[in-house]
């Protein structure tokens, strides 16, 4: 009983430490790649332009608690934009979307998104946020925040709640491209 008790937790800590692996390899791959150390690096020189739509079930608010979730609304490469929390904000009379960006890198080679680098001149360029509802309609963007890490957040003022009845398109210009490949 003792001997299985043992090889069960000794196999609990090899996985655990699998999985503590896992969740540190993409961040370590990811810093490797943008120090060139051992990697060749292409960097976008703008940012590129992501295109996704946040449906109308997203957007419908249940209760006044922050709704917490893990949608995929767009990939890209070995990146995926994820819509992780939404949630009206009655104190500023908005609801705000937070998203975060989940890169899944492979070691040896691929193309992922990231935030916030500079350019050889070490400015930071501004980044666009473009929201549009039916028939291309204009949305309005209330509050924008990038940060911490690789997320971004924008509110939209409850005046412009008729515009989202039927969800809307984002265009978003935050990102920079990375091509990379091991040698």
């Amino acid at each position: 009983m003792k001997k299985a008790c043992y090889i069960s937790l000794f196999l609990m800590l090899i996985l655990m430490g699998l999985l503590g692996y896992r969740y540190y390899w993409d961040a370590a791959i990811e810093q490797d790649i943008l120090a060139a150390n051992g990697y060749r690096t292409t960097i976008g020189e703008e940012y590129r332009t992501v295109n996704f739509f946040v449906k109308p079930e997203w957007v419908k608010i249940r209760s006044k608690k922050p709704q917490s979730m893990h949608d995929v609304v767009t990939s890209i490469g070995n990146s995926n934009i994820v819509l992780s929390e939404v949630r009206l904000r009655e104190e500023v009379q908005d609801i705000y979307f937070t998203f975060t960006l989940d890169n899944k890198l492979p070691r040896l080679k691929g193309y992922f998104l990231t935030q916030n680098l500079g350019n050889a001149s070490n400015d930071i360029k501004m980044p666009v946020l473009e929201l549009r509802g039916d028939h291309e309609q204009v949305i309005e963007l209330g509050q924008f925040a990038q940060g911490p890490a690789q997320s971004f957040s924008f509110g939209i003022n409850l005046e412009e709640i008729e515009a989202l009845n039927n969800g809307f398109s984002v265009e978003l210009r935050i990102y920079y491209g990375v091509q990379y490949e091991k040698y």
